[in-house]
């Protein structure tokens, strides 16, 4: 022991874990020591048959190193958790999709025409995991269209709210579209996400009901016509079969049984008559009668705006292939209306207790309004009348193109009316004013011209023929323009003195040069004589209005006028007519009346309120009026009876018991009172009462 003491006394230990091996050390050989001798203490001999030396050895290990052999706890979690071999499942989400044809910011308003051509709403169900390459497979599975696609698509998403909403571009990461990323953007696959090409243009033609894209839709088979088709383009199909069939079958029979028209007497097909006499009375119809194949044409495009079976640019195709520049005109006008009818409707108010200087200013502020697609449906109402329905649209329509026509009663400073176009009857063009230009006033003139024409409104009438090639064509070089088109006179006979080779006296020169140098042309001579002459001619009717002949056409541009005359130039004679063909004939008024008897109406009334002689001699006393009347007696007879100056539809004449005459402008009906007995106060009652169209209607 001493020997060991001395060991230790020599080398002293340095370290606690020295010390506490060494304290372990001794520990161990005096308990083996004393086991085998027998003299271990009473207490060590009591506890050590307790337990034998590896427990010990064990007990003593975790005292010294808690660290390195603490006691492996039955509760909790372990340092690190056993590998699992259990294999997750692939889960699936539901996402909608939206094909679109082409490039947009908007929801599609009309999806039936989508879904016809292959494209539109779809739900797909793609996995939880899919990358980029994998959604495209599967859109390339739903749409076969998109696997021509070379210019690239990318995903949008629509806003709250509804009808026509925009879209916003849903993010993508560094490896394109993910199933997680679309699954966070749909709300869990709530909303639609739409697919948009980037560059190109996808073709909308509707697909035949076999296409490899309504493979998978549930079919059915149409009893009337007995095609199979899916359900989806079935709902459509089947309120416009029989009209169809019924279409088809009066086309097979327009050879017979024509009847003929009661204005011009020649003979059209039944379904044809129609759209023949709502322009008969405005036009000439020497040359007007049609070829079968024309007919066709004309019935397949009242079928087209009925059946979505048939191709949307079928009914754009329509408009653009009419020979005749008045039926072109009146099927553009409807396809376009078709198109806009669930726009916002446009409301304009005219209160008629004020003068005729505000009720200006109330036309102008209405065709002033920003961000207005004028070819949206209509709505009028007058302030201080209680009259409402098409006759107060009617009202406002003409009482509109009679200012843009004679001027508006504004105070410009030089007079208390201020004239929009300036010159004689056919060579009207738009005023030179600057003040008029800068206050836009022909922007507004633009867009009432148009919005009037598509309203079926009175036109603007007499304007020059160059004003119109330019409002059309746009092209200076080509443009015809004739003395009379100069609207100021002075100016006029100026430019005249250059016409001929007649000699020229001094003071005509200086007059002749004052002028083109005041337009930066150069002095007359004898050898720049004719061209100064057109020079001088053509700036003084296209130079000075250039300004003002733009702003229109960007008047006629916002109602979508522009496209029909840009690509049908031959219908500028029905926009812009000439005076003489706006000048309202008897003929054409009493072609449109409707006289008391000629429907077999008055069986029915068994207690008339005159008898047939009194009738008679009032009907008797209108047509003289009629047939005598002046060209403005008969525009304000058509304005009080219709609303506007252009006689509508069928027009009815009654005889009844009251003091004055009273007009129903919607349904186009004329009370005549029926106790005058002589024609001289007839026709004076007449006229006082016709006088008071601009003052309102009285009834409802």
């Amino acid at each position: 022991m001493e020997d060991s003491g001395g060991a230790s006394a020599a080398q002293e230990p340095k370290t606690a874990i020295e010390k506490a091996i060494l304290n372990l050390v001794g520990i161990l050989s005096t308990s083996q020591s004393d086991i085998r001798s027998g003299t271990a203490t009473t207490s060590v001999t009591a506890t050590v048959p307790q337990q034998t030396p590896r427990v010990s050895t064990q007990i003593e290990m975790q005292r010294s190193f808690p660290a390195m052999f603490q006691r492996r706890q039955s509760k909790g979690k372990r340092p690190f958790p056993a590998p699992s071999n259990v294999i997750h499942a692939v889960r699936n989400i539901q996402l909608q999709f939206c094909l679109l044809p082409d490039s947009t910011t908007k929801t599609p308003k009309n999806e039936i025409r989508l879904l016809q051509a292959g494209l539109g709403r779809r739900t797909l169900s793609i996995a939880d995991n899919a990358d980029h390459e994998e959604i495209t497979v599967a859109l390339h599975e739903e749409y076969p269209k998109m696997k021509a696609l070379t210019g690239g698509w990318l995903l949008y998403k629509a806003g709250g709210g509804s009808g026509q909403r925009n879209l916003s571009l849903v993010s993508q990461g560094t490896q394109g579209y993910t199933a997680k990323t679309l699954k966070m953007a749909t709300n869990n696959g709530k909303n639609t996400l739409y697919i948009v090409p980037l560059q190109e243009k996808i073709d909308t033609t509707p697909l035949p009901h076999d296409a490899a894209e309504f493979s998978k839709m549930p079919k059915s088979q149409c009893k009337t016509c007995g095609v199979t088709m899916p359900l989806q383009l079935l709902v459509c199909h089947v309120e416009n079969c029989v009209q169809e069939a019924a279409c088809e079958s009066m086309t097979d029979q327009a050879h017979q049984n024509e009847p003929s028209c009661p204005v011009c007497g020649n003979r059209y097909p039944p379904d044809d008559l129609v759209l023949h006499a709502s322009t008969c009375g405005d036009r000439e119809v020497d040359d007007l009668h049609h070829t079968a194949h024309e007919f066709r044409d004309t019935l397949l495009n009242f079928a087209a705006e009925m059946n979505t079976d048939i191709p949307a640019n079928n009914k754009e195709e329509q408009w653009k292939k009419a020979s005749d520049p008045q039926d072109a005109a009146v099927l553009f006008k409807r396809h376009l209306l078709k198109e806009k009818e669930e726009n916002p409707t446009i409301t304009a108010i005219i209160d008629i207790r004020q003068d005729q200087t505000s009720q200006s200013r109330e036309i102008i502020a209405f065709y002033k309004r920003p961000q207005i697609d004028w070819a949206g449906p209509f709505r009028c109402s007058l302030q201080g009348d209680t009259a409402v329905g098409t006759g107060v649209q009617r009202h406002f329509f003409s009482m509109a193109m009679l200012k843009l026509q004679h001027g508006f009663n504004i105070h410009s400073g030089a007079a208390n009316m201020t004239l929009l176009f300036e010159g004689q009857e056919n060579h009207l063009v738009p005023s030179t004013s600057q003040i008029l230009a800068d206050s836009d006033l022909f922007v507004v003139a633009g867009r009432m011209i148009g919005h009037s024409f598509l309203n079926d409104g009175p036109r603007l009438h007499g304007l020059s023929k160059a004003i119109i090639h330019m409002l059309v064509h746009a092209d200076r070089d080509t443009v015809t323009v004739q003395l009379d088109d100069v609207p100021d006179l002075d100016i006029r006979s100026t430019i005249c003195m250059l016409d001929g080779n007649k000699h020229l006296t001094e003071q005509q020169k200086d007059d002749i040069n004052n002028l083109a140098i005041s337009w930066d042309l150069p002095p007359v001579s004898a050898e720049n004589r004719r061209w100064l002459f057109q020079q001088l001619l053509h700036h003084a009717v296209i130079g000075r209005t250039k300004r003002q002949t733009k702003h229109i056409r960007k008047g006629l541009k916002d109602t979508g006028l522009l496209t029909m005359l840009q690509q049908r130039p031959d219908t500028a004679s029905v926009v812009f007519p000439q005076h003489e063909d706006s000048i309202l004939t008897a003929q054409a008024v009493l072609s449109h009346i409707v006289w008391p008897g000629d429907e077999g109406d008055d069986e029915d009334d068994d207690d008339p309120p005159y008898p047939l002689s009194i009738q008679m001699q009032t009907v008797g006393f209108l047509k003289t009026y009629i047939e005598t009347a002046t060209p403005f007696q008969l525009s304000q007879l058509m304005r009080f009876w219709v609303g506007w100056e252009i006689p509508t539809g069928t027009m009815k004449v009654e005889v009844v018991k009251a003091d004055y005459l009273i007009s129903s402008t919607c349904f186009g009906t004329l009370r005549v009172p029926g106790h005058f007995h002589e024609y001289n106060v007839f026709s004076k009652h007449v006229d006082d009462c016709i006088a008071t169209c601009a003052t309102g209607f009285g009834l409802i």
